[in-house]
């Protein structure tokens, strides 16, 4: 049994089979819900259950509940009551990027015998908060963020091939992908009497 990074190739290989084969399959559906928290700017986000195939997947060891907001200065300066530090949604975007990078290149080297000893990516945007405060119409969505620049360092003996290649893997990443490329986004809005509980549906 090859067991590279903790990861047993044979087993790994025949599930990228099953993929190939069964692209019906081949699907995870995600979901995140956040519970506005009654103060401008702050919610409470809830992500646990997901479907696997046609199986759904519960369990209280994966709900996650994470508080985000904004950063204690520029709360200050909005006028906000009580400022306090929080993750704001945009550098969690930049978090998740980075972090399926990782995971896009890491799945493929190891089956592709890239011998990677250490890898970090760093995700930076300049962001232009006119648009989230109505100063600027949402058909100027593209002065908000216009780029994002990654690096990637890894550490190893890596030929320039091999560079090559994990560059062309970064772009396999899920989130890289959405933050890269349009995606077709559909909003149901509607009116609900139910008061919203915190924690998952």
């Amino acid at each position: 049994m090859k067991v590279i990074q903790n990861v047993n190739i044979k087993k790994f290989e025949e599930f990228r089979t099953f993929l190939k084969e069964n692209p019906e399959k081949a699907r995870l559906k995600l979901e995140a819900r956040a519970v506005y928290e009654g103060q401008v700017g702050r919610s409470t986000v809830h992500i646990g259950p997901y479907q696997l195939d046609d199986t759904s997947i519960d369990r209280e060891t994966r709900h996650y509940t994470i508080p985000f907001g904004a950063w204690r200065e520029v709360e200050e300066l909005m006028g906000i009551e009580g400022p306090s530090d929080r993750m704001e949604p945009v550098e969690m975007a930049l978090a998740a990027t980075a972090s399926c990078v990782v995971n896009s290149v890491t799945f493929n080297t190891v089956r592709l015998g890239i011998n990677i000893e250490g890898l970090e990516i760093s995700v930076r945007s300049t962001v232009d908060p006119r648009v989230l405060f109505d100063i600027n119409g949402s058909e100027d969505y593209n002065s908000c963020i216009r780029s994002i620049e990654y690096d990637v360092n890894v550490q190893g003996d890596i030929s320039d091939d091999e560079l090559k290649t994990i560059k062309q893997l970064c772009e396999h990443s899920p989130v890289y992908i959405m933050m890269a490329t349009p995606i077709a986004m559909t909003a149901n809005v509607k009116r609900t009497q139910s008061k919203v509980e915190p924690g998952l549906n």
